[in-house]
C-alpha cells in the first residue's frame, strides 16, 4: 500500500493524479490518495481509494492528524508526500511504520517566500534561512526526492546526498489530438492556472485595452483560481474601471481533464508572467499544454520558458504593458500553421509525460525491494 498526500493541490491535479497517480495504478500499485479540499469529486478507481477532507471543515493540522490516524490503519509502505506543510505526518508516520518518504518538490520555496512575502528584505532573509533549516532537518528522513524542474535546489539536495529524480511537467501525449485551425475561435486568447499579482494578470488585462482598439472582437478567457480573494477584487475592478468586460470572460478553476476542450478551441496561449524569483526559476506547465492544443503563443523572455524547443511564438519584455500587446495583435493578425504543427510533433516526440514516466516506476521499484 502506497498513502499519496496532498494539502494544497485540487484532487484532479494534473502531476499528483492524472500523472504520478494513474501511472503507478496501470502498475498496480495500491494507493490511498489523500486530499484536503473543497471539492466532493470522488476520483477513486481501481487501485486508487481517493480520501478527501473538507477544506472548510479541516485546518491543515486537523487533517494531517485525520490522515496520520488514517496511514496507522494499513501497512503503507511508502508515503508520498507533495507540500512542506506535511513534513512533520512524513516523519511521525516512518517513525510509527518504518515507512519509506518520497519528497515530490513542485517548487522553489525559497523562490516563493521571496516572490509572496510582504515583509521587508531583512524578514524574507530570516523567513527564507528558517525554512532551509527546517528542509534540511526533514531530509534527515526522507528517502527519495522528486523535482519538477531541474531549476528546483532549495538546501541544495544534493549536498544533503540526494540524486533527485527530475519529473518535469510535460502534458499526457493523450491529450494531443489532431489540431485543426478552422475549428478554433478566430481572435480567442487563453489564460489558464493561478491567478496572482506576480503571474502578471494585472497588466494582462490592462495590455487588452490597446488590444480591442486595434482587434474590436478579441477576446480574453481568464481560466483559474484567484491566489487572494483580495486580489479577486482587485482584478475585477480594474476590467470595471477599464470598460473591457465584454472582452474578458472569467472563470473558476476547471477540472483539469475539461481543461483540454477549452485549450482546443481558443487560437493564442498567453503566459503574462512578470519577472521575479519565482517565474525566473520554475517552468509553466501551462508552456506545453499550449503547444499541444494547437495555440499560438505569447510569453515573456524568461530563460526557464525561452530553453525550451518551441515556434509559433511572440516574446514580449515582462512587465511592459505595450510590448505585450502588440506581441498579442502580432499573435492574432498571423497564424503560424507549421510552427503550431511544429510544437504540437514537439510534445508527441519529447515534451510528453509518458517518456519520463518510466523513472518514477523506477523509482519505486529501488524503494521498495
Amino acid at each position: 500500500m502506497i498513502a499519496v498526500v496532498s494539502c494544497s493541490h485540487y484532487p484532479d491535479d494534473e502531476r499528483i493524479y492524472h500523472k504520478e497517480i494513474k501511472t503507478l495504478a496501470e502498475k498496480k500499485y495500491n494507493i490511498n490518495y489523500f486530499t484536503l479540499s473543497d471539492s466532493d469529486q470522488d476520483l477513486s478507481d481501481n487501485y486508487i481509494n481517493h480520501i478527501n477532507y473538507s477544506s472548510v471543515k479541516h485546518s491543515v493540522k486537523e487533517y494531517t492528524n485525520l490522515v496520520e490516524l488514517e496511514i496507522r490503519k494499513t501497512s503503507a509502505k511508502v508515503i508520498h508526500i507533495h507540500e512542506p506543510e506535511l513534513f512533520s505526518l512524513a516523519v511521525n508516520i516512518k517513525k510509527l511504520t518504518g515507512a519509506k518518504i518520497i519528497y515530490d518538490v513542485h517548487e522553489d520555496y525559497v523562490s516563493m517566500i521571496y516572490t509572496f512575502s510582504k515583509w521587508n528584505k531583512y524578514v524574507r532573509y530570516l523567513k527564507s534561512k528558517h525554512w532551509l533549516l527546517k528542509e534540511k532537518f526533514f531530509l534527515k528522513h526522507v528517502d527519495e526526492v522528486i523535482i519538477a524542474s531541474s531549476t528546483i535546489v532549495n538546501s541544495d539536495f544534493k549536498i544533503q546526498g540526494f540524486s533527485p529524480v527530475l519529473l518535469e511537467n510535460f502534458p499526457l501525449s493523450t491529450f494531443v489530438n489532431n489540431i485543426d485551425i478552422s475549428h478554433k475561435i478566430k481572435n480567442s486568447l487563453i489564460y489558464h492556472g493561478n491567478m496572482g499579482p506576480e503571474r502578471g494578470i494585472t497588466e494582462l488585462i490592462e495590455s487588452m485595452v490597446h488590444v480591442v482598439k486595434n482587434i474590436p472582437d478579441a477576446k480574453l478567457s481568464l481560466i483559474g483560481g484567484f491566489r487572494t480573494n483580495e486580489y479577486k477584487y482587485e482584478v475585477n475592478r480594474k476590467i470595471d474601471k477599464l470598460g473591457i468586460g465584454k472582452h474578458i470572460n472569467l472563470k473558476n478553476h476547471i477540472l483539469h481533464q475539461d481543461i483540454w476542450r477549452y485549450l482546443a478551441k481558443h487560437s493564442v496561449g498567453i503566459i503574462p508572467f512578470n519577472e521575479n524569483l519565482l517565474t525566473s526559476t520554475n517552468t509553466p506547465t501551462k508552456l506545453f499544454e499550449f503547444m499541444a492544443s494547437g495555440c499560438q503563443l505569447v510569453v515573456p523572455s524568461l530563460k526557464p520558458i525561452t530553453k525550451y524547443d518551441f515556434k509559433a511564438a511572440k516574446f514580449f519584455k515582462s512587465g511592459d504593458i505595450l510590448d505585450l500587446s502588440d506581441m498579442i495583435i502580432k499573435s492574432l493578425e498571423n497564424i503560424d500553421q507549421n510552427g503550431i504543427k511544429y510544437n504540437s510533433n514537439k510534445i508527441r516526440s519529447d515534451y510528453n509525460w509518458e517518456k519520463n514516466s518510466y523513472k518514477l516506476i523506477d523509482l519505486y521499484h529501488r524503494i521498495l525491494k
